[in-house]
């Protein structure tokens, strides 16, 4: 487990004395000490920040020195330097300037708090103090439903699996994302005679798919279309159609419709790859990358594939490679999108050995981006089961293989490959991943941010 670190609040120096004293009854106290009579007649009692979009911040109120400390995280910086405040004071006591007008707590500002006798006067400053909060990703299983339950049993056809807003979409069936309950099917208007070929989406939730006459990545052409819209609305083509059979091991990184986005996929089977990658521009396409042309596959790409975790190109980038024996999983960033890949093997990111198809590991890879930091979700099976780990790219688990092994046996009558994906839910500020274990299974993990 990561080791973490508690609050830890910068400290100011005391204000001049001369915004410390109050005119009347307050004895003068310059050094630090215990709080002040509550019942002091032009005091601050309370202090809460009123920041946009119905957000607050409590602040720390200390008669000593007549300092009002407010204490925010670096997102709440923005904010504060348009909020109000709502302040409590004591019996008949007023306040200026008002604090219910919006100012900029970014800065100090003065308050002067007279008590009921119009005479008493007391001077408090308020003081932004940076809280350095140390956030960690807390995982945690969400739903598992059987391909049975799902009525998804035939592993020919529901092959697939990606999100569409909070739906996800399995071959051409919709299902809730949380509870796995149907919730209709893919509007594929405009799309009469293409099948889906293999199923993919952005961090915010755009599906796409790459779409072929007989449903296979042999074939071509290959068209790219994208539900920007939700899974029920017509979706639109942003890639072909194309000559080219890339219709295999799709992944997207980034935001596909607002921000940057790179597209992968796997082009023929051979024994050198490759795999191709588009890049994106607010849905509009932009560069092309012919990515990793000669890294061997070991056999003709059996299972490579290649995710991006972000819309940039310099960004951190996983490959999963079948291998004699099992598999690797690598990870390389900092790429200038022509030079050769500096690769980094994980160990460990999920178990190679006996449990294979044959010689070679069947599996896929998704990778994103969570709480600041590059994952990838790896899903891998051999003959009595499927395992699921979540990696970053120092080799650190947020999920173990261990503790995501789904029972569910490959066999000749369905020699399945696991695949997954994930997405990011922006009110919510938490994650999901989701695995479709073909013939068998669906099951998803919840991703959250906490605070120490």
């Amino acid at each position: 487990m990561k080791k973490f670190n508690l609050f830890a609040y910068a400290t100011l120096a005391g204000l001049a004395l001369s915004f410390a004293a109050c005119t009347d009854d307050d004895p003068e106290i310059s050094k630090p000490g215990p709080q002040i009579d509550r019942g002091e007649k032009c005091r601050i009692e309370s202090f809460v920040l009123n920041l946009p979009e119905g957000e607050t911040l409590s602040g720390d109120v200390y008669d000593y020195d007549k300092s009002i400390d407010l204490a925010y995280t670096t997102p709440q910086l923005e904010a504060m330097k348009t909020a109000t405040a709502t302040v409590k004071l004591s019996e008949g006591a007023t306040i200026t300037p008002d604090p219910s007008v919006a100012a900029d707590y970014t800065q100090p500002i003065s308050f002067t708090v007279t008590g009921a006798d119009g005479k008493t006067t007391r001077i408090y400053t308020t003081k932004p103090v940076e809280k350095v909060v140390v956030s960690y990703t807390k995982i945690g299983a969400l739903a598992e439903k059987t391909a049975t339950q799902m009525d998804i049993t035939d592993h020919t056809k529901y092959l697939q699996i990606g999100v569409s807003g909070d739906k996800i979409v399995i071959g051409t069936k919709v299902f809730d994302g949380k509870t796995l309950a149907a919730a209709g099917n893919l509007n594929m208007t405009g799309y009469d005679g293409l099948q889906v070929t293999s199923l993919a989406n952005d961090e915010a939730g755009h599906l796409i798919a790459s779409l072929t006459a007989d449903g296979t990545s042999g074939s071509a052409p290959v068209t790219y279309a994208c539900w920007k819209n939700g899974c029920d609305q017509p979706a639109e083509t942003i890639l072909g159609p194309s000559d080219s059979a890339i219709a295999a091991f799709l992944s997207v990184g980034g935001n596909l419709v607002e921000g940057k986005a790179l597209i992968t996929a796997l082009g023929a089977r051979v024994a050198t790859g490759p795999s191709f990658c588009w890049g994106f521009a607010d849905g509009v396409r932009g560069d092309y990358y012919n990515l990793l042309t000669g890294q061997p596959s070991n056999d003709g790409s059996w299972s490579q594939m290649v995710s991006a975790c972000s819309g940039e190109v310099s960004g951190t980038w996983f490959m999963w490679d079948a291998v004699a024996g099992g598999h690797n999983v690598l990870t390389w960033e900092g790429w200038d999108g022509t030079s050769s890949l500096n690769l980094k093997q994980i160990p460990g990111a999920a178990p190679n050995g006996p449990n294979n198809w044959g010689n070679y590991t069947k599996g896929s890879i998704r990778a994103f981006m969570f709480n600041e930091k590059a994952y990838a979700a790896v899903f891998t099976t051999g003959w009595p089961c499927t395992y699921v780990s979540i990696v970053d790219s120092n080799g650190e688990f947020l999920l173990n293989p261990t503790e995501a092994t789904l029972n569910y046996a490959i066999s000749d009558a369905n020699p399945y490959r696991p695949v997954g994906t994930f997405v990011y839910n922006e009110k919510e500020n938490c994650g999901y991943v989701y695995v479709l274990v073909p013939g068998h299974a669906v099951k998803s993990w919840k991703l959250e941010i906490t605070y120490d």
